[in-house]
């Protein structure tokens, strides 16, 4: 099946699963609402925010956390995880006065069971971020955020999705009112019927020698999510760094048959876009193509993350690496329950 055969909402069950997201999305806001006094009670009463993950969940809580420095007036640390239990290898260490917000999809990442347990022994208090509040990560926090995803075979899109809308909710942008949510479920519904656009443009990235995603702020956790869908889809190697991080060396790596994925949804910002423009130049004289993710309403984090997603399911098609689940994970890759008991 080849992306142009393929339909926006399958057969393939990442292509359903697509489709489903802003269902998901809109479920996952609700939920959001629902807890919205508890949360603001706990981040009023921390002195600091913990975003804790890995994966996929590490991304959404890079991508979600300078929404969270800009509206909730506290500080913010993201932390990895495995890093934060295995001799407190980022520098940090879990604080009483912390709220240490654990993001895990199906809630059983050995790793960040143990760091919540280890937040929790810190005195610090703690929620989890879950598609399954009943799970080994959501029995451990006070308070489970449910993401509304449900179960996922394709990749985790919808969870990932859902959970980005949760967190940004969380900090207010979007707003998780009854209103909110449906635009903002019409506005990733139109993104998923822009398929054939989608479509055209994974095909194209296909054909890329070399892919980097480019990406500030936010637009730096949609950019980390793509590149490990590509490696997980697409099955060829992608690199999520800054725009700058890129010219200050990688740029010497870059050159004719690459593709530059850039990401730009943060708050507009003239010196940014000088800077984005100036890298745009300079790809050109390298013979680098550049691909910028835009979608209606411009500035929509979630929007751009859908349209990510969408260009990875199209190159796996295209390319003929598509598959349901994953070869090496899980079946190679074992988990590390046994290193964190």
């Amino acid at each position: 099946m080849s992306a142009a055969s393929a339909q926006a909402d399958g057969p393939d069950a990442m292509g359903r699963e697509l489709a489903e997201g802003p269902a998901a999305v809109e479920r996952t806001l609700a939920n959001v609402e629902a807890i919205l006094p508890e949360l603001g009670a706990l981040i009023r009463q921390s002195d600091r925010l913990v975003l804790l993950g890995t994966g996929a969940s590490l991304a959404m809580a890079r991508a979600a956390a300078p929404s969270w420095r800009r509206r909730l007036s506290k500080p913010v640390v993201v932390r990895q995880s495995t890093e934060s239990v295995l001799s407190d290898a980022d520098g940090y260490r879990f604080e009483q006065d912390d709220l240490v917000v654990a993001i895990s999809q199906a809630g059983t990442s050995p790793e960040t069971l143990a760091a919540i347990r280890l937040a929790r022994s810190s005195g610090a208090a703690a929620i989890a971020v879950t598609a399954h509040p009943r799970s080994p990560i959501g029995s451990e926090a006070p308070l489970v955020l449910h993401v509304a995803s449900e179960e996922e075979s394709g990749a985790a899109t919808k969870s990932e999705l859902a959970t980005l809308a949760a967190l940004l909710a969380v900090a207010g942008e979007p707003g998780c009112d009854a209103g909110s949510r449906l635009a903002l479920s019409k506005a990733l519904a139109a993104v998923v019927a822009a398929w054939a656009d989608a479509a055209a443009v994974g095909t194209e990235l296909a054909a890329a020698r070399r892919l980097w995603f480019v990406g500030f702020g936010t637009s730096l956790g949609i950019a980390e999510a793509g590149a490990l869908l590509w490696h997980e889809k697409v099955i060829r190697p992608a690199v999520a760094l800054t725009p700058s991080e890129f010219r200050h060396g990688p740029i010497e790596a870059a050159g004719v048959g690459d593709t530059v994925v850039l990401v730009d949804v943060d708050p507009v910002d003239a010196r940014r876009a000088a800077y984005l423009a100036r890298l745009a130049g300079e790809l050109v004289q390298l013979g680098v193509a550049l691909v910028q993710v835009e979608v209606e309403p411009r500035g929509s984090p979630v929007g751009a993350l859908l349209r990510v997603q969408q260009l990875a399911r199209a190159a796996s098609l295209s390319a003929g690496t598509y598959r349901d689940e994953f070869a090496v994970l899980r079946h190679v890759v074992r988990a590390a329950n046994d290193l964190f008991d």
